[in-house]
């Protein structure tokens, strides 16, 4: 057969995945509704918050002032002041760094509705990170974004639980990790594929392997785009693994997972493209490109 089917290798291209993929995605929620708030010139300083992104708009900007407005648009309850209160003494924006205040501000603000700041202060006690490292405390706030609906959160505490288990802590945690994986996926967060996908392929703590179920889920993420997940199945289909075995998919597959950048995928592609007859190559390239086309 092509490849030898090792779920460690597969550990080794989670990349960009727990921890890390959420301080990403706070980042960007973050400064995207820093950008949605700023105003367009000064017609709105009688607002704090409008008057606050003014200040720090100067050049030097002037974090004293633009503190103070936050503090009195976070006292008439806005989450987005009290998380740019938090993100300024994280930083250290005209103030020591101190990370005991801004789990404070960060608080205040996942208190008031904001629930990415909940994740982000899981991570902050989960790592250490500015504050003492406590993992009681960040299992409070994922669960309290859990609690209020949160998707994200779902799948950060599940990453949590499947690390634990991967660590032979509490091997039965991948079941509870599994059920809010699935509730997340269900409400359209394609990013839970990937780890449920995990689950089935590598048998992570108590957790079986199932092949029906890891292509069931691989299959989605592939379909989403993620390119890991589209050599992954691509891979699936050359050794029939969960699929009926078909060399033209696993090709197409491979196809899109190197043309996205993934390794496993270009040497798919390549020991593939030796196998088939020439005609096979350029139907599978034909299906990648008609796949590619349709996502637009």
């Amino acid at each position: 057969m092509f490849f030898s089917w090792n779920p460690m290798a597969w550990r080794g291209q989670k990349t960009m995945t727990g921890a890390w993929r959420w301080r990403l995605s706070l980042a960007v929620v973050f400064f995207s509704t820093a950008a949605a708030a700023e105003p367009s010139g000064m017609q709105s300083v009688d607002d704090p918050e409008a008057r606050a992104h003014v200040h720090m708009a100067q050049d030097p900007p002037d974090w004293s002032a633009a503190r103070d407005a936050f503090a009195e648009a976070a006292d008439s309850g806005s989450s987005t002041a009290m998380a740019y209160l938090g993100w300024i003494h994280e930083e250290g924006h005209g103030v020591p760094r101190d990370g005991g205040k801004a789990a404070k501000w960060y608080g205040r603000a996942a208190m008031a509705g904001a629930d990415d700041f909940a994740v982000k202060l899981g991570w902050m006690y989960l790592g250490g990170q500015g504050v003492d490292s406590n993992r009681d405390l960040a299992e409070h706030w994922f669960r309290h974004a859990i609690d209020a609906g949160h998707g994200p959160a779902r799948i950060a505490w599940a990453s949590v639980l499947i690390a634990d288990a991967q660590g032979g802590l509490n091997p039965e945690s991948v079941f509870e990790a599994r059920e809010l994986l699935e509730v997340a996926l269900d409400e359209g967060f394609e990013l839970a594929s990937y780890f449920l996908a995990r689950l089935f392929i590598e048998g992570i703590g108590a957790h079986p392997v199932e092949d029906d179920m890891a292509a069931y889920y691989t299959r989605i993420g592939a379909e989403s785009g993620d390119s890991r997940m589209q050599g992954w199945l691509a891979l699936m289909f050359a050794e029939g693994r969960g699929v009926e075995r078909n060399l033209v998919q696993a090709s197409k597959w491979a196809n899109l997972a190197a043309a996205n950048g993934d390794r496993m995928g270009e040497d798919l592609r390549l020991v593939l493209e030796q196998e088939l007859e020439p005609e096979a190559v350029q139907e599978a390239r034909r299906l990648a490109v008609e796949w590619a086309l349709e996502q637009r």
